[in-house]
């Protein structure tokens, strides 16, 4: 557990959870670094006492936002951070998880429908079933008529997904912190954990060639191990 070492926060990013989607409608994730700055500022954080972890769009912002003021990390560990390499990136609405997160299913009769549904069919059927049980509990809100939503509504997934185009690997090149890595299984992607991984000056990997990109919620139990001893370094 990281309670008896950390106070432990977890910031929604905007429109996920129980954040709200932006006015500007800007999903850049950059701009998603900035949000949590200004977390990091409201709890009166200073530079170098920030220990992380983060999963995917997560753990790319948690180094944006170091590479927007650097030295703001003291130790980090993240799974399969999605970064680009320069030029790499898809153009402004080219990325092809757009157009699957606008056709994505938000309503359900009940939270044991959507779970019995994840279950049953990849990514979220390779999930350990606690973990995919109170993911289920959490992203859901409940609707007036008894039914049960996404949290995270579709098309602010897909703009979400849009705005992953500014992260790229050239703009963390200067983050000091001690930085441990997790990379799963080649999935075809090449925005998983290597491109930041090839960058950073003070980075270790770790390969877990038996999980995918929900590897968190996959193996938590060992997820959870390595991250806590990477921060405990």
């Amino acid at each position: 557990s990281f309670l008896p070492h950390f106070t432990v926060w977890g910031p929604d990013l905007r429109a996920h959870g129980w954040s709200t989607p932006p006015a500007d409608g800007d999903y850049e994730w950059t701009s998603l670094a900035a949000d949590l700055l200004v977390v990091v500022d409201h709890l009166g954080i200073s530079a170098g006492e920030l220990d992380c972890v983060g999963h995917s769009v997560g753990a790319a912002t948690i180094l944006l936002a170091d590479a927007t003021r650097p030295g703001l990390i003291r130790r980090m560990y993240g799974y399969e951070p999605v970064m680009w390499r320069p030029g790499e990136a898809f153009e402004a609405g080219e990325n092809p998880l757009i157009a699957g997160a606008r056709k994505r299913r938000e309503v359900f009769e009940s939270r044991a429908e959507a779970l019995e549904r994840f279950s049953a069919r990849p990514p979220f059927s390779q999930c350990r079933a606690d973990a995919l049980h109170s993911y289920v509990m959490h992203a859901f809100e409940d609707l007036d008529d008894g039914t049960v939503r996404l949290r995270c509504r579709g098309q602010h997934e897909a703009e979400t997904y849009d705005g992953e185009r500014v992260s790229t690997s050239d703009r963390i090149a200067g983050c000091t912190a001690k930085v441990v890595l997790g990379k799963g299984m080649d999935q075809g992607f090449g925005n998983l954990g290597e491109p930041a991984a090839e960058v950073l000056p003070n980075v270790e990997s770790i390969s877990y060639p038996d999980l995918g990109h929900f590897g968190p919620l996959e193996a938590p139990n060992l997820l959870a191990s390595d991250a806590l001893d990477a921060l405990l370094k």
